[in-house]
């Protein structure tokens, strides 16, 4: 690294919150944010001063290729439904945000009804290849989230290999734009599969529930969900000392439910 780039790279944030949704509607499932309240929350962060980025942007201030706004913050959504179109799309562009997308590539268009989907999350619309067109358009990153959504840790590397690598090449191909980021399905990889990511992306999101920093590993990205900021009340506790607190209280929680449910698999 130059001592230019390096001086670049070190403007990047020490901290970078990593927001991620998934659903805009109002049933109330674990991958839902009703539309008023997501509505609520870009307004806040821009009275509080931030600016929502993608996370191609995180990156190359990273590696000292661009410099971010002064309060940045990455909006992301997972699986890539329709609803982001609908609603998410005009509140961002109303604050002037960017945001990161990533998309199951063999179900674009359809339902997310892929194996292994827990039968309590609702069956909605994805984006199709025409939606994501407008949204690439409109300024929004397209990130890859494998072929067909599997748990990577549950099939052969191969297998994995080709979810990983396929799914990029199928998006640059139907959208004719380089695909530079990729979240892990369920937040299950291994160093094996963070490997192969690093081969052939930016950068990737994993699921661990904290607060991103420019020292993190890149290709195993912490990010907050934000189902756990969903009401008014816990969201205005976001950027304090309090929000901060109840997201390492949420980890742990997280980090004992996940020993329950690998001590279960191993009966």
């Amino acid at each position: 690294m130059t001592s230019a780039t390096a001086r670049h790279a070190d403007k990047a944030p020490v901290r970078m919150p990593i927001l991620t949704y998934h659903s805009l509607d109002d049933s109330g499932s674990v991958i839902s944010v009703a539309v008023d309240q997501f509505l609520r929350q870009m307004k806040m962060l821009r009275e509080w001063g931030y600016t929502g980025i993608c996370l191609g942007n995180f990156l190359d201030a990273c590696e000292g290729k661009t410099e971010l706004p002064d309060k940045p913050v990455v909006i992301i959504f997972d699986d890539g439904f329709r609803s982001i179109l609908d609603y998410a799309a005009p509140a961002l562009y109303e604050t002037g945000f960017g945001a990161t997308v990533f998309v199951v590539a063999d179900y674009c268009g359809k339902k997310n009804d892929w194996p292994g989907q827990p039968p309590e999350a609702p069956r909605l619309p994805l984006l199709s290849w025409d939606d994501l067109k407008t949204l690439l358009n409109s300024g929004f990153e397209i990130g890859a989230h494998t072929l067909t959504h599997p748990a990577l840790t549950r099939i052969s590397v191969e297998e994995a290999k080709n979810e990983i690598v396929n799914s990029k090449h199928v998006i640059e191909e139907r959208l004719g734009t380089p695909v530079r980021t990729f979240a892990y399905p369920y937040g299950m990889f291994d160093r094996r599969h963070r490997d192969i990511v690093e081969e052939h992306y930016q950068g990737a999101c994993g699921v661990d529930l904290r607060i991103a920093s420019r020292n993190d590993d890149r290709y195993a990205l912490p990010r907050v969900e934000m189902y756990y900021f969903r009401t008014a009340a816990f969201f205005r506790l976001f950027p304090t000392f309090a929000g901060r607190a109840y997201i390492g209280l949420r980890r742990v929680g997280r980090s004992l439910r996940k020993e329950v449910i690998l001590d279960r698999d191993m009966l």
